[in-house]
């Protein structure tokens, strides 16, 4: 069993609700978290005070994954490996990593999808594809996270939800807009042995101020993560195969 502090935030590049540059900001809000990881979405400028490396400098945890202005990346206190990043098409990313605490792996999915209908439809489609959530050399638990895109019900959602069990915490789910949010855009969703056991988000003043998102804080939980790999084995793997391992 492990446990561990996840922020999901995505940082509008960098740039405070009236359109600034102000990455201090949101350095101010990670921190006041105290987050072990930090899923961000939508980074800003790949040089200067609004890098993800800047931020990162600032909280006190080490950055992981492409360093792409209005892509995606993590922080972490622990160390990520097989990280990817994998286009979603029309500008979204999916950037992939492993996350491993006290012996228990778990596979990451940090992510933005379009407002557009019929491209968010597509970029699901790719989701769900053989070489992200259904890729067989995958088989540990999983955490999704980021900007889902639309404020309702989407093209692809069913999907989505067929695989994927969204988050039970926060129960008052609404991060976007951050002035008056009115929906949760931001999302966090298991499959597996996974669960929260508190979660909330984030709506000081300063966090209203940071970005346009608000960002979305879970104590996460998780369980056995082989217990995916199990049912994995008795519907994928020949007999005849070697075991794969989580953790």
């Amino acid at each position: 069993m492990s446990t561990f502090r996840l922020m999901s935030y995505h940082i509008n590049s960098a740039k405070d609700v009236s359109g600034q540059l102000a990455p201090e900001l949101s350095a101010e809000i990670i921190r006041a978290q105290q987050p072990d990881l930090v899923m961000l979405q939508q980074l800003g400028s790949t040089i200067g005070t609004g890098s993800v490396s800047q931020l990162a400098e600032r909280v006190g945890l080490e950055v992981y994954g492409p360093d792409a202005e209005g892509g995606c990346a993590y922080l972490s206190r622990y160390p990520l490996s097989n990280i990817h990043n994998f286009p979603l098409g029309y500008g979204c990313y999916c950037v992939r990593a492993d996350f491993v605490r006290d012996d228990e792996r778990v596979h990451l999915f940090n992510l933005s999808l379009s407002w557009d209908l019929w491209q968010r439809k597509e970029q699901i489609g790719r989701l769900l594809s053989d070489q992200l959530l259904n890729n067989p050399s995958l088989p540990c638990a999983a955490i999704v996270a980021g900007d889902f895109g639309l404020p309702l019900w989407g093209h692809g959602q069913m999907q989505l939800s067929d695989q994927l069990k969204r988050s039970r915490l926060p129960l008052w789910r609404a991060n976007f807009p951050a002035k008056l949010p009115l929906w949760g855009r931001d999302r966090i969703y298991f499959r597996g042995p996974i669960h929260a056991l508190a979660g909330n988000v984030i709506m000081t003043a300063e966090a209203r101020k940071a970005s346009t998102h608000l960002p979305l804080v879970l104590t996460v939980e998780t369980r056995d993560t082989r217990e995916v790999l199990k049912l994995r084995q008795r519907t994928r793997v020949a007999a005849k195969q070697p075991d794969p391992v989580c953790g």
